[in-house]
């Protein structure tokens, strides 16, 4: 090959070379100039219970690289008028489509409990106030990890149980052979929003022995901070299966229950389904 011919070959191999590394730092550049964005778009309560909730954040990110982006992990922290009750950081996957746009639910875990701890003066049936602080990380191509900051407040109930207890025992038939009514149940709401009582799973003893084991769908509305409601509880079964014990006590007048249930109500907040006890005396009439 002639001196000049590979003299000419070299300079264009440089001079190529130098282009792609020119459009390799610009394309660089432009992937370093350019930022994902997140925002919060809704928060919702879910799995509520006595203990614990989860509260779901939801988040839209956007993407503005060529390429997926990984999501990879939560932190947060909540308070409440000025007061942390809940810190700490949840790892998490999928990705975000190249140039474009998803929304990805947050999960906190809340527990009550802890809560309860680090608010004095809260207790339960109660509704606070949150302000959260979340930092949603990605891997960002040509960059590394990118922490989003977001903020959301809201409110965060600390549900309590209904009280309940059994007003009346009402026998229309009361025989060694047959014992039939029903029991008056009282419910009230001792939390400071509405519950709409819609289902209610239940096991009765009377004295020792387990009478009814059903469930009744009454929906019954229960207003806030002591809205209360009466339910009917069918009762039907034979006295002499436990022994002549039990049958005096029927007709003696009041005797001993005990309660048991689970109640599924309705609230602002969501659906909750939560335990109920009782144990009392009740007045037996036939």
């Amino acid at each position: 090959m002639a001196h000049g011919t590979l003299r000419r070959l070299l300079t264009a191999t440089v001079l190529c070379a130098l282009v792609l590394t020119v459009a390799g730092c610009a394309q660089l550049q432009s992937m370093v100039a350019l930022r994902p964005s997140a925002s919060v778009t809704g928060a919702k309560l879910s799995d509520i219970g006595l203990q614990q909730a989860t509260l779901l954040f939801d988040v839209a990110v956007n993407n503005p690289y060529s390429v997926p982006l990984p999501l990879s992990n939560l932190d947060y922290s909540l308070a409440s008028r000025g007061q942390p009750f809940l810190s700490g950081k949840a790892a998490l996957q999928g990705t975000v489509p190249a140039q474009g746009a998803k929304t990805v639910s947050l999960p906190v875990a809340i527990s009550y409990v802890e809560l309860l701890k680090a608010l004095k003066d809260v207790k339960p049936g109660a509704v606070v106030p949150y302000a959260a602080e979340l930092g949603l990380s990605v891997d960002a191509p040509a960059v590394g990890v990118l922490r989003l900051p977001l903020k959301k407040s809201g409110d965060l109930p600390v549900p309590t149980a209904p009280d309940v207890k059994i007003a009346e025992l009402r026998w229309d038939t009361l025989t060694l052979a047959q014992a039939s009514g029903h029991a008056t149940l009282e419910v009230v709401n001792r939390n400071q929003f509405p519950a709409n009582l819609a289902r209610f799973a239940y096991a009765l003893s009377l004295g020792d022995v387990e009478v009814a084991n059903s469930a009744i769908e009454q929906p019954t509305a229960l207003a806030a901070n002591g809205g209360a409601g009466t339910l009917q509880i069918p009762l039907s079964f034979s006295p002499q299966q436990f022994g002549l014990a039990v049958f005096r006590m029927l007709s003696g007048g009041h005797m001993g229950y005990k309660l048991k249930g689970i109640a599924d109500i309705g609230t602002p907040y969501g659906k909750m389904s939560l335990p109920l006890e009782q144990t009392g005396q009740a007045k037996s009439r036939y």
